[in-house]
């Protein structure tokens, strides 16, 4: 019974948050990782908040992806509206990683809103957002972690050494208590709780003009048990609740009624059964394929002799021996639709698998190797080109439906009870420019009509 009058508060607060349009102020970006449709349109989900703020807001059939459909590559075009080729973020590990992720922010080749809110006088805030190791943030708590062998899971030890000073100390004081290896873990849902917590306190106490706050739970339950497991709706049910605690921040601090929340996701999720390791059939060519979940990019070696067309060609060949019960899985994509969908300018040809299927970047047998959350896959000691596996996976298609995220606006400047179509990860950086009203211009983003309020 407690547990019901909880969910029902929390709904009958954000009526009260978004009640009234006006103009806005502040923007606060909250990223399901691994956000999906059917978390909000699919009412047998435990997600009241979501399903009240479609309500009151503007929602999306769907949001779409980058390709590969990748957390950090999406969320960079979230903040540029960039797509990877003109990003730079083109996967979530730099293609020569030892084990880092692309947390830095210096890695970002195109202008993002952070600099230009703080070109304006602006200040902002970041909690687990990735990238968002940097200067150009006004109060940040970064996603980052050890890149050795035993990281990936501690999302507080390591991000203390980058944070803004002072701040998580100000955060453990007034809002979360001691924060360690336990409680910010990517292995236990309370890290979403934390995060919504320590982002809450932030927005309330310092009122920046934009804040971004990074969930990962969702996402971490699905790559351990596919997309529709009991424990996928357990952290769907968690991230609802943290979303309570961010509207209980923008309540208790007396900026509701010039705030505005758009709630995102990253890409979707396929349940996987089976892993293709394509570098094996190419051991003796100057060229290596780098895997993305559902899909792989061909790179040619420093030291190849031989021209693009001839690498293509003769890797093509190799592929096309397959079996025609494994060949069929996927499908090769040529440098001109690379092109189109805004794929490294460095890749030659990509491979898309079906869903169910997932590459692997290994050319022997290995000891299994942790570098971060959904990377498990790359390094495995199983035998063989093709082999069984299971959980669940992205980096496919941002085109295939499986790989569709979520989208959700509501509060100052949202038109109310609106829903359009869709829109891509892209849109979101043109969005907050024109809801904060700074110039903005992005490489591939537009605004996409019927979200922001005509009065």
């Amino acid at each position: 019974m407690k547990k019901r009058l909880t969910i029902i508060c929390l709904c009958l607060l954000a009526v009260r948050i978004f009640a009234t349009g006006q103009s806005v102020r502040h923007v606060v970006l909250i990223s399901i990782d691994g956000f999906r449709p059917d978390m909000y349109l699919d009412k047998s989900w435990p997600t009241p908040n979501l399903q009240l703020l479609m309500q009151q807001g503007t929602y999306a059939k769907h949001l779409k992806s980058v390709f590969p459909a990748y957390t950090y590559p999406a969320h960079a075009a979230m903040v540029t509206g960039a797509l990877p080729a003109r990003s730079g973020i083109c996967y979530n590990q730099p293609k020569n990683s030892k084990g880092e992720w692309n947390w830095f922010m210096d890695s970002i080749k195109a202008p993002t809103i952070w600099q230009v809110l703080k070109k304006s006088g602006m200040t902002t805030a970041s909690v687990e957002w990735p990238p968002s190791v940097g200067k150009d943030i006004t109060w940040d708590i970064p996603e980052i972690w050890d890149s050795g062998p035993n990281g990936g899971s501690d999302r507080i030890t390591e991000a203390r050494k980058y944070a803004t000073p002072g701040l998580i100390e100000e955060v453990e004081q007034n809002a979360t208590g001691k924060l360690d290896s336990n409680s910010m873990n990517e292995e236990y849902l309370s890290l979403d709780e934390q995060a919504a917590r320590a982002a809450g306190y932030i927005f309330r106490t310092h009122k920046p003009s934009f804040l971004a706050v990074h969930f990962a739970c969702v996402d971490g339950m699905q790559h351990g048990y596919g997309r529709d497991h009991d424990s996928v709706k357990l952290a769907a049910a968690c991230n609802d609740h943290a979303i309570g605690d961010m509207l209980e921040a923008i309540q208790r601090s007396g900026l509701k009624e010039s705030t505005a929340v758009i709630i995102v996701g990253d890409h979707g999720f396929s349940t996987i059964n089976q892993a293709f390791r394509p570098n094996l059939l190419i051991k003796d060519i100057d060229a290596r394929f780098i895997a993305a979940g559902g899909s792989a990019f061909l790179y040619r070696s420093s030291i190849s002799t031989v021209s693009n067309a001839d690498l293509i060609k003769v890797v093509t060949e190799k592929l096309n021996t397959l079996p025609n019960e494994k060949r069929r899985l996927f499908r090769i994509i040529d440098r001109k639709e690379l092109d189109e969908m805004g794929v490294d300018s460095a890749a030659l040809i990509a491979l898309s698998a079906e869903p169910g299927l997932v590459f692997s970047g290994s050319t022997k047998p290995a000891p299994v190797a942790n570098h971060g959350p959904g990377t498990q896959i790359q390094q495995n000691e199983l035998e063989g080109a093709f082999y069984t596996v299971s959980g669940g996976h992205h980096g496919y298609d941002p085109n295939n439906p499986q790989m569709y995220t979520g989208f959700i606006a509501v509060g100052a400047g949202i038109r109310k009870g609106g829903v359009i179509p869709d829109l891509c990860v892209t849109d979101i950086a043109p969005l907050i420019a024109r809801l904060l009203e700074v110039p903005f211009t992005c490489p591939d983003g537009k605004l996409v009509k019927g979200i922001v309020s005509e009065n």
